[in-house]
């Protein structure tokens, strides 16, 4: 794909435990695994497992200019909010203001200001609501392996965790060890499990022979030029496979908790020109639609995130605001990264894209969820050290960045998050 992976075309192989490549692919042992999409998507894995709402505003909850809310959200007599403020449903706002059902910020909103999904927030930030994380703070998370590794130092300073990529081992519900993890008591249940949903890339890649789009070897080819026609070809099965995994969650993890679906990573490959039978835009936003009812039909519990491929249109340069104008947003609580790594201390997401973290909380106004990544053929990139400092996070947080995962941290960043985060903003969105 477009601005894939930096490195020559290679070859991956998995290992156990499963780390993956960037741009490779990886199937772990231990009922993990890590596929890449083209253009340098890149996750996790190893042996084990790896959320908004209507907003509201809180009771007493702060606005720019000095304006409070009260319960209700309605604007207390006097009291102004900010040219470009916004509030959830049900609440009033000056001139600039704009009303959002589900209560993402809209373009204009001042720095500290908006409503998250589904919580009010004041200058800097606010209460969670609880619908996904229980605080409203930057999040951090990482694998689930390396999170038991870490012991109860390092899991005391999570929020969230990934398991192996959905979908990528067969067509039938394999990830009941996610549950396992996450169950109320276990040992990582205090988290929230963050599913990267890899169905209908893997299901082609594996009855068809396929290869990653950067990756050879493969006979039938690669997604980066077969991936669309196949996955056309094939639509009603994988529909089959989401259904069936969506019930597997809905019967070992229940419908109560939350948990975030991280979905098809890089699905814009399947409109470029390389591909044999390109999709239009239209059309990857309305298979898109279908998947996450799939998914949301067993699942009432489950929030969404949107892959966002910072190399979009003509290299990312309108932060994805023509390739998002085709997606029903209102179904995504987040945007996420999807490996390859990214960037903590510049204003693009990555050196070699146009597209700013800025420019995408801009163009889709939802919280930006970012990773680390792995380097080309399944060697880790190891740890990033730019996204320990404190200033490149605060950055971040102002560009509507809400979490770091990495994938690879060393032994210390459990004191390294300790000692850091009460130097961090608030963020400006608290699903």
């Amino acid at each position: 794909m477009t601005g894939g992976v930096d490195g020559a075309t290679t070859t991956v192989t998995s290992t156990t435990g499963g780390s993956i490549a960037q741009g490779g692919q990886n199937t772990a042992l231990g009922g993990s695994a890590v596929a890449p999409t083209t253009g340098g998507s890149s996750f996790l894995g190893s042996g084990g497992a790896n959320t908004g709402g209507t907003g509201t505003s809180a009771t007493g909850g702060r606005t720019s200019s000095g304006g409070t809310i009260s319960t209700g959200g309605t604007t207390a007599k006097g009291s102004t909010l900010a040219t470009g403020g916004t509030i959830s449903t049900g609440g009033k706002t000056s001139a600039g203001g704009a009303i959002s059902t589900g209560g993402t910020t809209a373009k204009g909103s001042t720095t500290g200001g908006g409503i998250s999904t589904g919580g009010a927030i004041s200058t800097g930030g606010g209460a969670s609501t609880g619908k996904v994380f229980s605080q409203c703070r930057f999040h951090f998370g990482t694998i689930d392996s390396i999170a038991k590794n870490g012991g109860t130092a390092l899991i005391n300073q999570l929020d969230y965790f990934t398991p192996g990529w959905m979908g990528t081992n067969g067509d039938t519900f394999d990830q009941s060890y996610v549950c396992d993890e996450a169950k109320a008591g276990a040992v990582l249940g205090n988290l929230v499990p963050f599913v990267v949903s890899y169905i209908a890339a893997g299901y082609v890649k594996r009855h068809h022979n396929l290869c990653d789009g950067n990756v050879s070897g493969c006979s039938g080819g690669d997604l980066g030029k077969n991936g669309a026609s196949y996955i056309a070809q094939d639509w009603s099965a994988i529909l089959t496979v989401y259904k069936a995994f969506a019930a597997g969650y809905a019967g070992c993890f229940g419908t109560t908790r939350p948990i975030v679906f991280e979905m098809e990573p890089d699905w814009y490959q399947y409109t470029v020109s390389t591909q044999t039978a390109p999709w239009t835009a239209a059309q990857a936003g309305s298979k898109m639609t279908e998947l996450v009812n799939a998914l949301k039909g067993s699942l009432p519990n489950a929030f969404f995130s949107i892959d966002i491929s910072p190399w979009v249109g003509s290299n990312g340069a309108d932060n994805g605001k023509a390739w998002f104008s085709n997606f029903n947003m209102s179904l995504f609580t987040f945007v996420n990264t999807s490996g390859g790594g990214t960037n903590a201390n510049t204003t693009k997401i990555r050196s070699s894209n146009e597209m700013t973290w800025s420019g995408l909380n801009s163009v889709s106004g939802k919280p930006t969820l970012a990773d680390t990544g792995y380097g080309a053929n399944g060697v880790s990139a190891g740890h990033d050290p730019n996204w320990d400092v404190v200033s490149n996070i605060n950055s971040r947080i102002a560009d509507g960045v809400i979490s770091i995962a990495q994938y690879n941290p060393n032994s210390s960043w459990a004191t390294t998050i300790s000692n850091i985060r009460s130097q961090l903003s608030t963020p400006k969105y608290c699903p």
